[in-house]
């Protein structure tokens, strides 16, 4: 049976932003994209489902776009419930972007960014663990290689699920991670230690000495303190679940080098500011710290690309061209 669904999110509202941010993380080889739609899969208690959604734009560009979701695989229309809503939060359906863009309207920076990205939202893991499980293994190493070890974990206990005679793969739950041993992971070029890392979380929330649950009820510097305790999670990796995982508007990642690349880059600093100079300086950012983090990431991001684009170009021989 195939339950669907319609979101309306507040306008402005751009899926197109989403759909590229899907597009070039090292978390795409969880989707199917094509031209009109995004699919996933999703482990959802016993259940395997799998999500396909499509936006339908109107025609003014101020409008939000309809965001028609379809869930095939669900036994009964509870568990298609929890898959619409767990699309709701990736999407940032339920959340408005009115309060940023007031807040910042007052920055030149902030402003023309916003201007630019208008209707831009916060691109959001599925859940806590799944953040924090990306933000393990995303320590330390270069996105190409985490996209590796990601690819080597889903396909390693990941579920599958084939719909239309297509085979999609969702990404493993606690459950999944806590058979493991560090060694299966050994095996597929984890270090010692960031194996053991995921497999003690995932056994943790698997047994229940980790309650994600909580840290709803947790202010961000409270439940910060709380996962920092746990093994292999340092404040970076906290702030990222923070931030990804439950989608906080108001988190500062302050000692993030892109974020202070960032600031040094778009408002003219001398220097790389410091992490307390960091929390100063976002001082008028007060609730929608994460909203100017990513457009400031997004923004710089880009120019890096067009750079790194017109680099290439004085580089290739006049008169050539790779298509030649």
């Amino acid at each position: 049976m195939i339950y669907t669904y319609t979101l309306t999110p507040a306008a402005p509202y751009r899926f197109r932003y989403f759909k590229e941010r899907v597009e070039t993380s090292s978390n795409s080889y969880l989707y199917r994209i094509s031209d009109d739609q995004i699919a996933r899969a999703h482990i959802l208690g016993d259940d395997t489902v799998l999500v396909r959604v499509r936006a339908e734009q109107p025609d003014s560009p101020d409008a939000a776009p309809l965001l028609h979701l379809t869930v095939e695989g669900a036994p009964a229309q509870d568990v298609a419930d929890r898959a619409a809503a767990v699309w709701r939060h990736m999407l940032s359906a339920d959340r408005d972007l009115a309060p940023f863009y007031n807040a910042v309207a007052h920055d030149d920076i902030l402003r023309g960014l916003t201007e630019r990205y208008k209707g831009m939202h916060l691109l959001l893991d599925s859940d806590p663990f799944e953040a924090m499980i990306l933000a393990i293994i995303g320590q330390q190493v270069n996105l190409s290689f985490a996209e590796s070890l990601k690819k080597s974990l889903v396909e390693l206990c990941g579920r599958h699920i084939t719909v239309g005679g297509e085979t999609f793969v969702a990404f493993p739950g606690p459950e999944e991670i806590a058979r493991l041993t560090a060694d299966d992971l050994r095996a597929h070029k984890y270090s010692q230690r960031k194996a053991e890392y995921v497999v003690d979380f995932a056994r943790g929330v698997a047994e229940g000495s980790v309650d994600l649950v909580a840290l709803d009820a947790m202010s961000n510097e409270e439940a910060i303190q709380y996962l920092v305790k746990l093994r292999g999670v340092g404040r970076w990796s906290a702030e990222c679940v923070l931030m990804n995982g439950l989608g906080r508007p108001d988190l500062l990642p302050a000692a993030d080098i892109g974020l202070r690349n960032a600031i040094r880059h778009f408002y003219g600093w001398e220097h790389q500011p410091t992490e307390q100079e960091v929390r100063d300086f976002a001082a008028d950012w007060k609730g929608c710290e994460s909203y100017a983090t990513y457009y400031l990431w997004t923004a710089l991001g880009a120019e890096k690309a067009i750079a790194a684009a017109r680099k290439k170009r004085k580089s290739t021989p006049t008169g050539k061209s790779f298509h030649s």
